[in-house]
């Protein structure tokens, strides 16, 4: 459970937030970002992980500072280059420490490649290769390969950007990380492309998929209303290959403006705290 996740931060700063109570309460991801530089964030990533040892919980980390992150987006960022994002990834591991970790790497930053020219395109692959092979060199991590969702790219495209970007120094793949497709049509894509990669497995991310998706239409996927929270984490899983269904993406943190005016991508919004902890409760 991240102790500084944007619900317990809002908590923190009202502490009679019933809303933000109820989030807090729920085990979440640590997202890791270009804001954390390598001169620290080794630190950081070790008192996450010492912290989630201390009450045996698993800690799950999201790395997320890929150059050219988002194609220019609501969450656009990452580092400047190739080598402070190597070096950055290093310092993850280093903080680590050989100790048991999930780490789910860069959201999105596979299946939308596409926005990239051929050279970065390469570059992404080879950045994302690297980051795998080196988070995977300990055996007690492991290492999820982000893979968008399933209704972004057919199995077979998905399993070819997979291997490419070095699924085999992986635990898996990642599916609906900051969406909001239901758990069964996840699993059934997940154990479609498990089967092309021999078997790989993978994480669903359920935090807010418990009505599943916004109906069609533009943005459709940034900060949407009438969605609620999905069920807690839990690693028992309807799927053969699924090892977990977590909440990954932080619930009540915006998805980024979304040309409406809405907080920034990371920031806390109260309203759709609110109305996916509403939606969630029935």
């Amino acid at each position: 459970m991240d102790p500084a996740s944007p619900a317990r931060n809002a908590l923190h700063l009202h502490p009679e937030d019933a809303v933000a109570a109820v989030l807090a309460a729920v085990p979440q991801a640590k997202w890791f970002t270009q804001t954390t530089p390598a001169s620290v964030v080794r630190r950081a990533v070790s008192d996450h992980v010492s912290a989630a040892v201390e009450v045996g919980a698993m800690p799950v980390l999201v790395v997320y500072a890929i150059p050219d992150r988002d194609c220019g987006g609501f969450s656009a960022g990452g580092f400047d280059s190739t080598t402070a994002y190597s070096d950055w990834i290093r310092e993850i591991r280093a903080g680590i420490g050989g100790r048991p970790a999930a780490v789910v790497v860069e959201p999105d930053a596979l299946t939308a490649a596409d926005c990239l020219d051929e050279a970065k395109r390469a570059a992404r692959y080879d950045m994302l290769a690297d980051a795998v092979e080196q988070l995977g060199l300990d055996r007690t991590t492991a290492v999820y390969l982000d893979a968008g969702h399933s209704r972004w790219l057919g199995a077979e495209e998905l399993a070819r950007r997979l291997t490419r970007a070095g699924i085999g120094h992986a635990r898996g793949f990642s599916l609906n990380v900051s969406n909001f497709f239901t758990t069964a049509e996840e699993q059934a894509y997940g154990e479609e492309v498990s089967a092309l990669l021999d078997g790989a497995h993978y994480v669903v991310d359920v935090s807010r998929n418990g009505l599943g998706p916004a109906p069609d239409g533009p943005l459709n996927w940034c900060n949407p209303t009438g969605r609620a929270i999905g069920a807690p984490p839990s690693a028992t899983t309807a799927a053969v290959h699924d090892d977990a269904d977590l909440w990954i993406k932080n619930p009540g943190q915006s998805d980024g403006d979304c040309g409406r005016g809405e907080p920034k991508s990371g920031l806390w919004f109260p309203e759709q705290a609110a109305e996916l902890v509403r939606l969630g409760r029935g």
